[in-house]
């Protein structure tokens, strides 16, 4: 039956008087809050989820790259093509995969040195990958074929200070100023030698499963850390493996 706007007004009167609540309203304030809340949840545990998810695919990234490490210890801890800051002969072996255009290897890199410093005993085995354009791939040229002069570990100090991007140019100036001779640099920095060690740095990268420089293994163990934890951190990891040995020949 139809009701007259008078009667539907005196009865929404009639409701409230009595303390009713108007049929049209009732359950919607709580339906809506159940609403939000419900989807509040789902969102939470599918934040829950994605997080176990990362850090199992991390995880098994992880020990996927660690495996790959003991099969290619040859390659990665003395391979004479690569080059080597610290102590030649030290007892715990660290492999920087670098850009020298990568601002967190750059963050890291005087960490690194500053360890091989103090710590008399530790090697650093840097390998050249060069990600980031045809810079980055001039300047690990110039300084592998620096190498060839004796000048490689200074250049390699100089080029992960400066500010703004390294280019072949740059490196060839820093180069010049520490009494290397820039032609035969030019020259020797598309020697086939040169190229096949990028490649097989690049080849080793891609059976350890790296994805992005920089990344470091520490012994024989996949190893990163926030800027403000890197220094402790590393030397932690560092005293771990000296005190448990490396158990794949590194």
């Amino acid at each position: 039956m139809i009701q007259h706007p008078h009667e539907t007004e005196a009865n929404a009167h009639k409701e409230r008087a009595s303390g009713q609540t108007p049929a049209r309203c009732l359950g919607l304030v709580p339906c809506r809050r159940k609403w939000v809340l419900g989807l509040i949840g789902l969102g939470l545990a599918l934040c829950v989820i994605a997080v176990g998810v990362v850090a199992i695919e991390r995880l098994t990234r992880t020990e996927r790259s660690e495996r790959a490490a003991a099969a290619h210890t040859e390659e990665l801890y003395r391979d004479p093509a690569s080059l080597v800051v610290g102590n030649p002969d030290g007892n715990v072996s660290i492999v920087a995969f670098h850009d020298y255009n990568c601002p967190d290897c750059r963050a890291g890199a005087p960490e690194l040195v500053r360890l091989t410093d103090e710590d008399g005993q530790v090697k650093l085995i840097l390998k050249d990958l060069p990600v980031l354009g045809r810079d980055s791939q001039d300047v690990a040229r110039i300084v592998l074929a620096a190498e060839r002069q004796g000048g490689a570990q200074e250049l390699h100090r100089r080029l992960e200070t400066i500010q703004g991007r390294a280019s072949k140019f740059r490196a060839l100036k820093i180069a010049e100023e520490l009494g290397l001779d820039r032609s035969r640099l030019e020259r020797d920095m598309n020697d086939p030698e040169i190229s096949a060690v990028l490649a097989a740095n690049k080849q080793l990268a891609g059976e350890l499963g790296i994805r992005g420089v920089p990344f470091y293994l520490v012994g024989d163990q996949v190893w990163s850390a926030p800027p403000s934890e890197f220094y402790s951190s590393l030397q932690e990891q560092v005293a771990r493996v000296r005190s448990e040995g490396c158990g794949t020949g590194c």
